[in-house]
């Protein structure tokens, strides 16, 4: 199985596959290229099954388009794509000029930012008038690999392609972001924190887990 190994001051032996299939393995620099051989067969079965994954993720992520007639996803819902003048969401569903995809998809993105921005900043107001955890400031971001961070200096940024999850998972991070103003760890303090205000956390978080593989079979990773 080919891989790029990458050694450093580490001290156990990872394997990583990216957006598009590839496996890294990382490893401590003095250990044996046996051991890293062993350890990599011994994984094989989980990296082929993720590599597939991926694989078939950047494979929808090519052959992803929108037109009138298809739809597009917001807050857990889906909305048609209707012909307009210029790319915009009316409430009832996202208006989008007869232009290349190429051409659209910024435009469709910066859309999606704008909404998040004022959606996912109101909410956020009312959890930290609720908690009392209240953040420095919001922010709106592009993360592929997480839904939202929260800074040492408090500042919370969110993905804005958590705006396309239904509202109870949206919830979810940010409850989870903002716990994260007062423990910056995910220890049981944290946790009780989170629990504190959504009990039922446990089953949004394997809600939005389900969410994200979902996307990404549709292309939004």
């Amino acid at each position: 199985m080919e891989y790029q190994l990458i050694r450093s001051r580490r001290k156990t032996v990872a394997i990583c596959v990216d957006r598009d299939g590839n496996v890294t393995v990382r490893a401590p620099l003095r250990a044996a290229q046996a051991t890293i051989d062993r350890f990599v067969r011994e994984k094989r079965e989980w990296i082929e099954e993720k590599s597939s994954q991926m694989a078939a993720n950047a494979a929808a992520r090519q052959e992803f388009r929108v037109s009138p007639g298809s739809t597009l996803p917001l807050m857990g819902k889906e909305y048609p794509v209707l012909p307009g003048e210029r790319v915009a969401f009316d409430g009832t569903g996202f208006l989008l000029p007869q232009e290349a995809f190429e051409t659209l998809k910024p435009k469709l993105v910066r859309l999606y930012q704008s909404i998040a921005l004022d959606v996912l900043s109101r909410r956020t107001e009312d959890y930290a008038g609720r908690t009392g955890f209240r953040p420095s400031g919001v922010r709106i971001g592009s993360a592929r690999t997480c839904w939202g961070s929260c800074s040492g200096k408090n500042r919370l940024s969110y993905s804005w392609k958590l705006i396309l999850v239904p509202p109870e998972q949206i919830d979810y991070v940010i409850v989870h972001e903002l716990a994260h103003t007062v423990e910056h760890n995910h220890s049981p303090r944290f946790w009780a924190l989170v629990g504190q205000v959504l009990p039922d956390y446990p089953e949004r978080r394997r809600q939005l887990k389900a969410s994200a593989q979902k996307l990404q079979k549709q292309g939004w990773d």
